[in-house]
């Protein structure tokens, strides 16, 4: 498939490197990219399909654009970064049907949606019963967002979003104050026809006679969607606007871009774990990347490995659990206790419990005192939490299954949950906790088969091992 895609953010040369290898164009490329490949920048061509890090989580990638372009991006990436989890809401940016009003709730008209209920906006009046037709405008990405839609129908092209009204706006990317200043005049000539333009940062450096021959086959685009809307059943898909997918990296998974990013150009162990930490550790990383070019490698993961256990010791540590959707839970933060550097960092931290309640899936009481003992190591598909009572007695334990965790400076620990825990009560009680979360992303083909068979090896290790008379915890 011929696919054309712009690359952004701190994976880019690696995502860069991956994607021209399998044959895919790039297009709109950096300079250091550019050259870093040996390849031409493509200025001005637009892209089916952009791959930027997420500005809210930078250990996730976005891949946003035309619905079968995006489909043939993220296979491929999936194909090629192992250990990644990858979230694809079932509706598309700008989805387009036609729908009834449910009624107000919570001061929100509400309409149904072939993905449940959903309140709609630019709508004059919310009548319950009413038709209308409905555009997707916000899709959920992660856990807590939610789906929003609109009365005003869009449709999207290379250059330019097209609705009906008598709006212009530019995307915040667009620079070229000539560029903007030509838009402006061009877009008067359809806002007096009634349309609405969002000029999109393809157009910047594009041929403005491509760029109006767009215009032209929008607006045809938009008066066939409204014909089509008329004569489709309510929830019917009608058009499909853009798709978007979230990839989120393990530690492996950036381990892997390391080794990609390599073979083009200078890169220290833990660059883009280092990178996704804080944007202000740029330029450390900068530095390290010019040592990673005369220094053993094992010697320089070693030394980084040795800051990172030092920095582990100066203040308490949070457990940042993120979600296979995306979403974190952040723990509470604690006190490490030991630290054991065996070919890979092993840490002790320890929790005070604070509140009333059961302890989650075990059903045992919190008391007084109690403490929550977390073990965490890198390359361990696993994370275990002891509940010890006051007296130092284990109450239970729970063991999260996830992705093997980074350890990263200035407190962070971090790993994916992969939706399926173990449980174990006194006596040598174990249970599967989660299955039904772990079986859906199975189903939805978000697991890499590389973690489902680590999965399945790591439950075989942990029964094996905890779940016997023999072996007490």
């Amino acid at each position: 498939m011929k696919v054309k895609v712009r690359v952004r953010g701190i994976y880019a040369t690696a995502l860069s490197k991956i994607l021209y290898d399998r044959g895919i164009e790039l297009v709109d490329v950096t300079d250091v990219i550019a050259k870093r490949l040996g390849i031409s920048e493509l200025r001005g061509v637009p892209a089916d399909v952009t791959i930027k890090s997420d500005d809210e989580d930078p250990s996730n990638i976005l891949v946003i654009g035309f619905p079968e372009s995006v489909r043939y991006v993220v296979k491929v990436l999936m194909e090629e970064i192992p250990y990644v989890v990858v979230n694809m809401p079932e509706v598309g940016l700008y989805a387009t049907f036609k729908t009834s009003i449910v009624g107000i709730r919570d001061n929100e008209c509400i309409i149904d949606t072939p993905y449940g209920q959903a309140p709609i906006v630019d709508i004059r009046e919310c009548v319950n019963g009413a038709e209308v037709y409905a555009t997707s405008i916000r899709v959920p990405l992660k856990k807590g967002e939610r789906m929003v839609f609109s009365n005003k129908l869009r449709v999207v092209g290379y250059y330019a979003i097209l609705s009906r009204g008598g709006k212009v706006t530019f995307s915040n990317f667009i620079k070229n104050k000539e560029r903007i200043s030509e838009l402006v005049m061009l877009s008067s000539n359809y806002v007096r026809k009634g349309y609405s333009i969002h000029w999109r940062s393809n157009v910047d450096d594009a041929n403005i006679s491509e760029v109006v021959n767009e215009l032209e086959a929008l607006m045809s685009k938009l008066e066939y969607i409204e014909k089509e809307l008329r004569r489709s059943k309510p929830l019917e898909i009608v058009y499909e606007g853009e798709r978007v997918a979230l990839i989120i990296l393990s530690s492996l998974s950036k381990e892997y871009l390391d080794s990609v990013r390599a073979k083009i150009t200078p890169t220290t162990p833990y660059h883009h774990s280092l990178r996704s930490l804080d944007d202000n550790l740029k330029h450390l990383v900068d530095i390290l990347d010019v040592i990673a070019s005369k220094v053993d490698g094992v010697i320089l993961r070693r030394c980084i490995r040795e800051w990172i256990k030092n920095s582990l010791t100066e203040y308490e540590v949070g457990v940042r659990h993120v979600k296979p959707d995306g979403s974190v839970i952040s723990l509470s933060s604690g006190k490490v206790i030991n630290i054991v550097d065996d070919n890979g960092l092993c840490v002790n931290i320890e929790r005070g419990i604070v509140g009333k309640g059961l302890y989650d899936g075990l059903g045992i009481p919190k008391e007084v005192g109690d403490k929550a003992l977390t073990e965490v190591c890198e390359g361990r598909w696993w994370v275990i939490h002891r509940y010890l009572s006051s007296d130092g007695r284990v109450k239970g334990i729970y063991i999260n299954i996830n992705t093997p965790p980074e350890i990263i400076p200035y407190n962070n620990v971090k790993y994916v949950d992969l939706g399926i825990d173990l449980l174990l009560k006194e006596g040598r009680v174990c249970k599967l906790v989660d299955t039904e979360e772990f079986r859906e992303l199975i189903k939805n083909n978000s697991l890499r088969y590389d973690i489902l068979i680590e999965v399945l090896k790591t439950l075989n290790i942990l029964l094996t091992s905890l779940c016997t008379v023999e072996n007490k915890p």
